[in-house]
C-alpha cells in the first residue's frame, strides 16, 4: 500500500508531500492543474522512462520517493532472492541529475530499472486513460483468464518447461546445422587427414634440414677435417709438436724472469686446450667416416620436400605446428562420426522435454476452460450493476497452431451490450462508456483473485454519468475494502465516494505557476462537489446536492 508520495522539482511541482490513506481515495481538480503529473510522476518509482523535459529546473535533481506498506503482501521471498533489506515499510526512490542520469533505490539500496519495473508491478497497478485499450489485447484477455484460474505455479513450472524444450530445440536445430556444414567439409579434411597420416610425421623430422645439410657437404666437410688433422697432429712439424716444443723451451727458463713465467703459463694452459680440441676433433672426423649411399640422399631429400610442401600447405613455420594440425583434424573427424548419436539423444531430450511441457500445458488448458462459464457470469454481474442488465461476454476459446508459452490456446471476448445483439469483438461493438465500465470489470476480477496492494484509476469513468458513475463508484468502493483504491475523477458521483478527497490546484505567482495538493474538510469536499456539479456558479441546490451526495 502506497502510504506516502513525495516530489521534487517534477513538471509543475516544485515539492510536494502526499499523505495517503488505506482505503478509497478521490483525487479530483480542473483540467491542468497537474493530476497526470501525479501518475507521471508515480510511474517514475514504477520503472518508467524519464522525459527530461518534465524536469521543472534542469541545474536541481530531481526526485521521486514512496513509502510503501508490505507486510501483508507475501513479499519477502522477492527481497531475499534479490538482495534487498525488507523493511516495513519500504522506501523505493528514483533520483534524475540534471545531466540526465538515473538512479534508482530500494531502501537505500542501489536497483536496476528492470528490478524497480518488477517490485512495482508486486506494489501498484495503474490504470491510466490509455489503457482501456488493453481490452482488446489477445494478452490482456489471457491475463484474465488465468489469473481467475489461480494456477500461478502451474504457469511458472510451464514457462519454466517450455523454455527448456525451446533450449533443446534450438540446440538440435545449431547440431543439425552443424553437422550439415561439417558433412560439406568432411571430405575435405579427409584428404588433408590422410595425407598427414600418410606422411607419419614426427619429431624428429624437425632433424632432417640438418641432417641433410651435413649429406649433402659430407665430402668437403670430411676432407676439410681432415685436412685440419693433419696439420694438427701427424708430424714433427704439425701444430701439436710445435706448441709442445714452444711451451717446453719457455718451461725451462721459466724460473729467470717473472714475465716469462707468466706468458709460460698462458701458453701452456693454450696447449692443453688445444690438444682437447684436437681431440674433439678426431672424433667429430669419425663421424664422417661412416659410408652412406646417393640414394640414402635421395631418400633424404625427397622427406625434406614433402615437409616443406606440408608446411607451405598448412601455413604453418615448424613440425610441432603441423602435428597439431594433424590432431585437430582428427577430432573434427571423430565429431563427425559422432554428430548422428548426438543428434538422435538430443532429439529424444527435445520430445522429452516437449512432453513434459504439453502434460503440463494441457491441464492449464483443462483450468481455463472449466473457469470460462464463471468468468461470464460474474461479468454479467458486473456489467448488470453498472446499469447495463442485457449486456452479454462471450469468451471464444481459438488453438494456436502448436504450442507456444502461452499454451495451446488464446481468446477473444466477444460484447453484446443489448438483447437480440449477437456479440461481437470488443472493440468493433463497445461505445466510450461502455469499454470503461468492461474495464472496470475486468480490473474488479483482477483485483479480487491476486494480492495487489494498491489499485489507481486514472479516468476510468471517461464516458459515463449520472445513475452509471454512481454505480462504478460503488464497484470502486468495494474494491477498496480489501486492497487499496485511488481514482483520479472527473465526476462528483466518484468522488464522493472516497473516504478520502484530494483536490489538485494550479497556484501562480510572479514568475511561475505551481501543482498543490491538499485534502479536503468535509465543508471543503461539499464545496468542491457542489462546483463539480454546477459549475463556478455555486447555488444552493448544487451545494444540497453535494451533501446528499456525501451523506448517501
Amino acid at each position: 500500500m502506497l502510504n506516502r508520495l513525495y516530489i521534487n522539482n517534477y513538471a509543475l511541482i516544485d515539492e510536494l508531500s502526499i499523505d495517503l490513506k488505506p482505503s478509497f481515495t478521490s483525487i479530483t481538480g480542473e483540467t491542468g492543474a497537474g493530476k497526470s503529473i501525479l501518475i507521471s510522476a508515480l510511474g517514475l518509482i514504477l520503472g518508467e522512462r524519464v522525459e527530461m523535459k518534465a524536469i521543472a529546473n534542469i541545474d536541481k535533481k530531481c526526485i521521486v520517493e514512496g513509502e510503501f506498506s508490505i507486510a501483508n503482501y507475501n513479499l519477502e521471498t522477492f527481497f531475499v532472492e534479490n538482495d534487498l533489506d525488507y523493511i516495513n515499510p519500504t522506501f523505493i526512490r528514483r533520483e534524475i541529475t540534471p545531466s540526465g542520469r538515473t538512479r534508482s533505490f530500494v531502501n537505500d539500496t542501489p536497483v536496476s530499472l528492470n528490478l524497480l519495473k518488477i517490485l512495482g508491478s508486486l506494489l501498484i497497478d495503474i490504470h491510466s486513460q490509455h489503457q482501456t485499450l488493453l481490452l482488446n489485447s489477445k494478452d490482456y484477455q489471457l491475463k484474465l483468464v488465468d489469473t481467475y484460474c489461480n494456477h500461478f505455479d502451474l504457469e511458472l513450472k510451464f514457462k519454466s518447461e517450455f523454455k527448456l524444450y525451446i533450449d533443446k530445440k534450438n540446440k538440435l536445430e545449431e547440431l543439425v546445422e552443424n553437422e550439415k556444414q561439417i558433412s560439406r567439409e568432411f571430405d575435405y579434411k579427409k584428404f588433408l587427414f590422410d595425407e598427414l597420416e600418410e606422411a607419419n610425421i614426427t619429431l624428429e623430422d624437425k632433424l632432417i634440414e640438418e641432417e641433410l645439410n651435413k649429406l649433402e657437404n659430407f665430402e668437403e666437410i670430411q676432407q676439410k677435417l681432415n685436412h685440419i688433422h693433419k696439420i694438427s697432429d701427424t708430424n714433427d712439424l704439425s701444430v701439436t709438436s710445435l706448441l709442445s716444443n714452444i711451451v717446453i723451451t719457455l718451461d725451462s727458463i721459466r724460473k729467470n724472469d717473472s714475465n716469462i713465467e707468466a706468458l709460460s703459463s698462458r701458453l701452456n694452459s693454450i696447449w692443453i686446450e688445444f690438444k682437447d680440441c684436437i681431440s674433439d676433433l678426431e672424433n667429430l672426423s669419425s663421424n664422417y667416416n661412416v659410408d652412406f649411399s646417393p640414394r640414402d640422399l635421395l631418400l633424404l631429400q625427397e622427406r625434406n620436400n614433402l615437409i616443406s610442401k606440408l608446411l607451405q600447405k598448412h601455413s604453418v613455420n615448424n613440425v610441432e605446428e603441423l602435428l597439431e594440425i594433424h590432431s585437430n583434424l582428427s577430432i573434427d573427424l571423430e565429431n563427425y562420426f559422432n554428430v548422428d548419436n548426438s543428434i538422435e539423444l538430443l532429439k529424444k531430450e527435445c520430445e522429452n522435454a516437449y512432453e513434459r511441457a504439453s502434460v503440463t500445458a494441457k491441464k492449464i488448458t483443462k483450468n481455463r476452460l472449466n473457469v470460462l462459464p464463471n468468468i461470464e457470469n460474474e461479468l454479467h454481474s458486473l456489467l448488470s450493476d453498472l446499469g447495463m442488465p442485457n449486456a452479454r461476454v462471450k469468451i471464444l476459446t481459438n488453438s494456436f497452431e502448436k504450442l507456444n508459452i502461452k499454451g495451446y490456446e488464446y481468446f477473444i471476448f466477444s460484447f453484446s451490450s443489448n438483447k437480440g445483439v449477437k456479440p461481437m469483438e470488443i472493440s468493433k461493438i463497445a461505445s466510450g462508456g461502455e469499454l470503461s465500465r468492461l474495464m472496470l470489470c475486468f480490473k474488479y476480477i483482477l483485483a479480487s483473485k491476486t494480492n495487489l496492494p494498491t489499485v489507481i484509476f486514472d479516468e476510468i469513468d471517461s464516458g459515463v454519468s449520472g445513475e452509471i458513475a454512481h454505480k462504478m463508484a460503488d464497484l470502486m468502493s468495494r474494491m477498496s475494502n480489501s486492497m487499496q483504491v485511488i481514482s483520479i475523477t472527473h465526476l462528483p458521483q466518484v468522488a464522493a465516494k472516497g473516504s478520502v478527497h484530494l483536490l489538485v490546484s494550479k497556484i501562480e505567482s510572479s514568475n511561475k505557476e505551481q501543482t498543490i495538493i491538499k485534502e479536503l474538510t468535509s465543508d471543503e469536499r461539499i464545496y468542491e462537489l457542489a462546483k463539480m456539479l454546477s459549475g463556478k456558479s455555486i447555488t444552493d441546490s448544487s451545494l444540497s446536492n453535494a451533501k446528499d451526495l456525501l451523506n448517501a
